[in-house]
């Protein structure tokens, strides 16, 4: 199994190449970047679902494609941001985020909220 740490670490380090990129608009490597990322993002997907409760199993989409992601590079924190099933009916967005951190602990951020 991969190591946490090296996963954040590589995942970290792909996002920083592709904002330099972003800002030279050099588009072919950010699409290059954006496809390792993919592949860090897969592996640690995996790791969080072999942490995760037989509840949030139910919850969580089989690949983590359609998520957005982001790593709180303080906290070692690696957040996987969906739509609440909960509240899917619902007209406004309620966000759920679940998290996974370096002790592969798993949590639920309910009413998660993307910060600029």
């Amino acid at each position: 199994m991969s190591n946490l740490s090296d996963l954040f670490q590589e995942w970290n380090e792909l996002n920083i190449q592709a904002g330099e990129s972003m800002g030279q608009f050099d588009f072919s490597k950010i699409k290059e970047i954006r496809k390792g990322q993919s592949k860090v993002e897969n592996s640690i997907y995996e790791v969080l679902k072999n942490y995760a409760s037989d509840d949030l199993l139910k919850i969580l989409p089989e690949e983590c494609g359609k998520l957005e992601m982001g790593y709180n590079t303080k906290d070692k924190i690696f957040y996987f941001v969906m739509l609440d099933p909960e509240f899917e009916d619902e007209e406004e967005t309620i966000l759920l985020a679940v998290t996974i951190d370096l002790k592969n602990k798993v949590s639920i951020i309910k009413d998660f909220k993307i910060e600029d």
